[in-house]
């Protein structure tokens, strides 16, 4: 605990500004830019957690409305449950069938659930022309993409803060070089003694 205190001092003693004669000007113009930049990141940190989640959130109840109307449930019979087209054990398929609700005769293959021999029944989903599909997307799943969207928004932001101080304190850190070759060349002189 003790060490933290240490280098949080450290931090503020670095951050504050002062009168230090040593400290130069750009130095200064580091620490603002610093400054600027993490209160940027506060800002707009939740400011893009909340945005970003609320779009996923609008966009995955339109698709849990949308699927819910066009997605129903149909009990589909296994019609053929020879091994032609499986390729090994985990993905053994079926050939099931089942009617859409105008009547017209469908069929799809299927990978098997245990138990499956020809005439049982399985219960699939289908959308409104009587293809095959998924079941309806469930509001634990909208919630859980627009968590996702969110932490995503967020890291992308954070790294886009950390390229942005980098590039700043490259750039800082080369007027610095700049800075202190030209005073070495005034001072050497007289340190040194060499011309």
């Amino acid at each position: 605990m003790r060490t933290f205190t240490i280098q949080l001092l450290g931090v503020v003693r670095y951050l504050r500004p002062d009168r230090n004669p040593l400290r130069r000007p750009i130095d200064r113009v580091h620490v603002r830019l610093v400054l600027v930049l993490g209160s940027l990141f506060l800002i707009l940190a939740p400011l893009t957690v909340v945005v970003t989640a609320r779009l996923a959130g609008n966009a995955g109840l339109r698709a849990e409305r949308v699927q819910s109307r066009t997605r129903h449930r149909a009990d589909a019979v296994v019609v053929d449950d020879s091994p032609n087209g499986s390729r090994g054990v985990l993905d053994e398929t079926v050939r099931i069938g089942w009617r859409d609700p105008a009547g017209a005769a469908h069929t799809a293959v299927v990978p098997t659930v245990e138990g499956d021999t020809v005439g049982t029944h399985r219960s699939i989903w289908i959308d409104q022309p009587g293809r095959l599909t998924t079941r309806p997307r469930k509001h634990s799943q909208t919630i859980a993409d627009s968590v996702m969207a969110a932490l995503t928004a967020v890291t992308l932001l954070g790294l886009a803060h950390s390229a942005a101080r980098t590039l700043i304190e490259r750039r800082l850190d080369r007027r610095r070089l700049e800075l202190w070759e030209r005073e070495w060349v005034a001072v050497a002189p007289r340190w040194t003694g060499l011309p």
